[in-house]
């Protein structure tokens, strides 16, 4: 059991890539949270549920669209998908493109356990198409150097993606198909039963959907 002014999070990868660790931030710079202490750790989707719904962790941020397992969940933030590619690709110059059209190239991607290669292969699959798959890498940050160094092409968080196109020869096309835009969620065992820091956390990160969609 956890003391009340400790939280244990388990979270993404897309989602630690993303906003979380500036919001986790800004959360314990306030001063009524200054004595929390937080654990954070990285884990693909189907572990964090079941480690918050062992109590091994007292939440859990995700994709929404996985299944939570009897979890309750609440809203977070939400990002866009893009393909990065080098500079100089011959989809460098598209404004936007379907994910479709970027199956007659070497791809980029995850792991076979993560989230997002689970929804790219169910995408290419309804298009009748396969992805091949040049590299396979453990996270984004090495997918946007592999396809700065050429070796293929990666769909990525448009956010996350931004930040590494200013620093690396790489290009981003957003993706125009609907589950291109997606949304994260906080799971958790039962509100009533968390505690008071991680209830805390929960309000402070649940907030940040609220002022999205405001």
């Amino acid at each position: 059991m956890l003391p009340p002014g400790h939280v244990r999070l388990v979270a993404s990868d897309s989602a630690i890539a993303e906003s979380l660790l500036d919001d986790l931030a800004a959360f314990m710079r306030e001063p009524s949270n200054a004595g929390i202490q937080v654990d954070i750790e990285e884990r693909i989707s189907s572990e964090l549920v079941r480690a918050v719904r062992e109590g091994s962790a007292s939440l859990g941020v995700c994709w929404d669209s996985i299944a939570f397992d009897g979890l309750e969940h609440r809203p977070y933030r939400e990002d866009e998908l893009a393909l990065a590619v080098p500079a100089g690709h011959p989809l460098a110059g598209r404004p936007s493109l379907r994910f479709e059209q970027s199956l007659s190239h070497e791809h980029v991607g995850l792991p076979p356990s993560t989230a997002v290669h689970r929804m790219l292969q169910r995408a290419a699959a309804e298009c009748g198409k396969a992805i091949v798959y040049r590299v396979v890498v453990s996270n984004f940050d090495v997918a946007f150097r592999v396809v700065a160094a050429g070796l293929g092409i990666s769909v990525v968080p448009l956010q996350v993606g931004t930040a590494y196109a200013r620093l690396l020869n790489v290009r981003l096309v957003p993706l125009s198909d609907a589950w291109a835009r997606r949304r994260f969620a906080v799971c958790y065992r039962s509100q009533p039963a968390l505690p008071p820091a991680a209830q805390r956390m929960l309000d402070y990160l649940a907030g940040k959907a609220v002022a999205a969609d405001a």
